[in-house]
């Protein structure tokens, strides 16, 4: 087995999380027994100057390279070593007020270290762990002896951590240079990749002390399409046609959901977006029609929005809920070129009393919509087939 490190983070890089400037001093490499073989991992231990510590970790899985960034945390309610070794698969837990279930059972063990590994940790450790999951939280307990240590978890896009350590993505040249072909300004189009690329979420330092493999993602499938593309119907007062339909994968906090997006026109060239599926498991419709702020958002600017964050984009007052990526995963649009497989778009989401507001981008456009949430009755009645 190679313990090459697969990643371009190096020893001795530094990086940016929100402000604050982390240094990379260590890489440990981990593992667990699956099926008679070895599952590797590899976790880097970051520190700032001051001393504080975190954790950023990289996973090979069937969907590709995934990152994880984990923080320690006290719990609301404490879990001993002798209550964490009784839990199994599907146990409820609760450490901070939020319900969760356990999702993973393992025991890990140091296989390599390269630089300054966490204190305790040394090639041949074991730890006890289970992961732990509920709506957008994903949590991990790891105890060696009496010792436990509870750690909130986040997945970061690799954009995500590319743009913290400012690393130029070999995926994104070709976007870069069509950028810089048509703005005549590779500075410009340098700021608006860093820009799309600031998606950076606020973390507190944390001492780093068991070993655990990061919580897997869960991902809800979406049903069945309902609705066709081509048909025609009048939708919230409005006759439109159905132009293309996407199915999109959306990755949230520990969530990977898909979703159903439908691409609405009329025949004075008005669009709107009509989307099945505002949460994970929610069979939700709401309707959205473009906005144009009087002060839009560039791409830069978007990717600073906080989770929490309460912003007025043309009057709408909405508490940003959602801060995600979206990928087409199956693109269904005879007439709509620019849709394709595997575009992705980053984002975010709020709500108002009655109003959503949905703002999406990447690194040549920015669209904003408010939306209006619709009986799933109408919007199926509108597109009914036809009467034989």
């Amino acid at each position: 087995m190679s313990f090459a490190n697969p990643t371009p983070i190096q020893l001795g890089m530094t990086g940016k999380f929100d402000g604050t400037q982390y240094r990379v001093v260590g890489r440990v490499v981990m593992g667990e027994v699956e099926g008679g073989q070895i599952y590797y991992w590899n976790e880097f231990n970051l520190e700032t100057d001051a001393g504080e510590s975190a954790t950023l970790v990289f996973e090979r899985t069937e969907r590709g390279g995934e990152w994880r960034f984990f923080t320690l945390f006290e719990p609301q309610y404490p879990i001993t070593a002798e209550d964490a070794a009784t839990k199994r698969v599907g146990d409820p837990l609760n450490l901070d007020g939020t319900d969760t279930r356990v999702t993973l059972v393992e025991q890990s063990r140091v296989y390599h270290i390269e630089g300054k590994a966490p204190e305790g940790v040394k090639v041949g450790a074991h730890a006890n762990y289970f992961n732990t999951e509920g709506g957008n939280n994903m949590d991990v307990v790891s105890w060696t002896g009496e010792e436990v240590e509870c750690y909130h978890g986040v997945n970061l896009p690799w954009s995500v951590v590319a743009g913290a350590f400012n690393i130029r993505l070999p995926a994104f040249s070709s976007l870069l240079q069509g950028l810089d072909s048509g703005s005549g300004s590779s500075g410009l189009a340098s700021k608006i990749l860093i820009g799309l690329l600031a998606l950076i979420i606020a973390f507190v330092g944390f001492h780093f002390f068991a070993s655990r493999r990061p919580p897997a993602v869960i991902k809800t499938s979406a049903p069945p399409a309902l609705l066709t593309t081509g048909r025609a119907g009048r939708l919230n007062g409005t006759d439109f046609r159905i132009q293309s339909h996407a199915l999109v994968e959306v990755a949230l906090v520990g969530r990977n959901f898909e979703r159903h997006e439908y691409y609405l026109d009329n025949n004075d060239g008005e669009k709107a977006l009509l989307i099945c599926g505002s949460k994970p498991s929610a069979q939700d419709w709401v309707l959205f029609t473009p906005l144009d702020p009087a002060e839009p958002f560039t791409p830069q600017q978007a990717g600073a929005v906080r989770l929490g964050q309460t912003l007025n984009v043309n009057g709408i007052v909405v508490k940003v809920s959602d801060l995600f990526q979206s990928t087409i995963r199956l693109a269904e649009s005879p007439e709509a070129d620019a849709l394709k497989n595997g575009d992705v778009l980053y984002g975010f989401a709020g709500k108002s009393d009655h109003l959503h507001l949905l703002v999406r981008w990447n690194a040549s456009r920015i669209e904003f919509f408010q939306g209006q949430a619709l009986p799933e009755k109408d919007v199926t009645a509108a597109f009914k087939p036809p009467p034989r």
